[in-house]
């Protein structure tokens, strides 16, 4: 017997930004319902914006989808208007639809809102069908999301009274499914929107309007695929279901005839798992990202060894020996030994075949070439100690770029065009050497706005026989951090009589500041 469930997400949108695994249902970042602010999702169009999700105060004021964003401002003007990221979307309806695999193996996005499972032979594991209903709403109500479910003989039935049906969890048998279909809107057949438009101006409102009406006439008026939309709903017709395809597990396995409780053994049996595993991803042209080392206790138990590298690789040696130096932490769990163990990628990215070097440049540095030895450090160090420098958006000389674990994905930058500022047509370069705080130095200028003649910086004088500036940088004060300046910067750039060249900088401006300003070195030049 076919049954089907159907998990009906009416602000599935606007829920998957605002909650996180673990928060209430009635929750927003920790708000009740009342006091949570009316928010809509916008995208563009050629005719202008529209709402496409909103959540539950805005539903409130009346606002639904596909309404003007002028319209909606124009009864509400402090609403809440982000952009709709619906490719976004998607992919998180096709993660969620991958999670209910825990409660059935056919599982498939019902975009753009909605998930389908095939339950036939899985809910006496459960408990019985609304055992698994509960179930199922507990644990989505536990991810703030809000759910409506049915669950009928037929895919279109289900699909059908998750959204339109009175109460928001049902159970149907097949002898109900009329009963339960007939008050239901046409729209809830799954038809195109010219379609259900012309049925309700002829007086067919409801899906008991067309049983047992002549077959003829509504297919020459409407098309076959109403009727065969009415035959699926009601089980007349069978509807083919293809379920979601989990993505391939690259894993490698092994058993051991006698318990392993050396370390040499160990590592033994990790290249030999990392030879099988980076095999897998070779015949897929895969690299990983992420692995798992597993090794099973006698006593049932199991030590999980988590690594990650800076970037995809399939390099046998290289995975051993990272996985090796961290034996360690086990070193004292081993108890009687262990009587197997996996080695799982949970994390793949696509990596092409690269020629290896026949000439005499093989020793020329190429893209990749420090990676082992930065994954080597963070397996010692730790992944917060290994950073690497990433631009960052700002005005601010030292907030221009940032720390970033190694093992964040690379983006390719242009550092140049990025520690380049233009004003007025001039392009000011920074220096080669950037201090992280500015140190202060004592100066000596000549007229109040202009570069300094003189200036004392760590108990050394230096005497200005050049100076270019100033190059002037507003505070950010959007975004300022408590206790930050929020005076307005003038650079310049000072050659002393040595020829060693200063990056200085004014920190406020005489006619605006109460405060006398204050002169700063930020960095040097080569």
């Amino acid at each position: 017997m076919t049954r089907f469930l159907s998990v009906f997400l009416p602000r599935w949108p606007i829920e998957r930004r605002v909650t996180r695994p673990g928060d209430a249902a009635s929750t927003m970042h920790g708000r009740k319902p009342h006091e949570v602010e009316p928010l809509v999702l916008v995208t563009t169009t050629d005719n202008g914006q529209h709402i496409t999700a909103l959540n539950q105060p805005a539903e409130a004021l009346g606002f639904s989808p596909g309404m003007a964003l002028a319209d909606a401002r124009a009864i509400h003007p402090a609403l809440r208007v982000a952009h709709a990221d619906l490719p976004g979307d998607e992919r998180a309806l096709i993660r969620l639809a991958l999670w209910c695999q825990c409660f059935s193996p056919f599982t498939r996005p019902d975009f753009p809102d909605g998930v389908s499972l095939d339950i036939a032979g899985c809910a006496h594991l459960f408990g019985g069908e609304a055992k698994l209903v509960d179930t199922l709403a507990q644990r989505l109500g536990g991810f703030g999301l809000t759910a409506r479910l049915a669950l009928a003989p037929t895919i279109g039935a289900a699909w059908a009274l998750a959204r339109h049906a009175p109460s928001g969890r049902l159970i149907v048998s097949r002898e109900a499914l009329h009963r339960h279909m007939a008050p239901l809107p046409v729209c809830a057949l799954r038809l195109e929107q010219n379609t259900t438009e012309a049925m309700e101006k002829l007086g067919l409102k409801h899906v008991g309007d067309l049983i047992g009406k002549p077959r003829a006439p509504l297919a020459a008026r409407f098309g076959p695929s109403a009727l065969r939309r009415l035959d699926e709903a009601l089980g007349h017709e069978e509807e083919s279901f293809r379920p979601l395809n989990p993505p391939h597990l690259h894993a490698a396995q092994c058993r051991f005839a006698e318990p392993l409780v050396t370390q040499e053994a160990i590592e033994i049996a990790i290249g030999r798992l990392s030879r099988d595993l980076c095999a897998m991803l070779e015949k897929a042209g895969k690299g990983v990202r992420r692995v798992e080392l597993r090794l099973f206790r006698v006593d049932g138990w199991f030590e999980a060894l988590p690594l990650a590298t800076s970037t995809a690789t399939r390099d046998a040696g290289h995975l051993s020996r990272l996985l090796g130096e961290r034996l360690d932490r086990i070193e004292d769990r081993a108890g009687f030994g262990f009587e197997a163990a996996s080695l799982t990628a949970f994390s793949v990215e696509t990596l092409a075949m690269r020629q290896e070097d026949l000439g005499d440049d093989a020793l020329t540095t190429r893209d990749g070439d420090i990676a082992p030895l930065l994954d080597r450090l963070v397996n010692r160090f730790g992944a917060r100690n290994v950073t690497r420098a990433e631009p960052h958006a700002s005005f601010l000389p030292e907030r221009a770029a940032r720390a970033v674990s190694v093992l964040k994905p690379a983006q390719s930058y242009d550092w140049q065009a990025h520690a380049r500022c233009v004003q007025d047509g001039a392009a000011f370069a920074r220096p080669l050497f950037l201090f992280a705080v500015p140190e202060p130095v004592t100066t000596l200028a000549g007229v109040p706005d202009g570069p300094p003649t003189r200036f004392e910086w760590r108990r050394v004088a230096h005497r200005v026989v050049r100076a270019e500036g100033p190059e002037r940088i507003a505070p950010e004060w959007w975004r300022a951090p408590l206790g930050a300046s929020r005076k307005t910067r003038d650079y310049f750039r000072i050659e002393d009589e040595a020829g060693r060249r200063f990056w200085l900088f004014r920190d406020g401006l005489y006619e605006r500041d109460e405060e006398t300003p204050r002169w700063f070195i930020h960095g040097v030049f080569a």
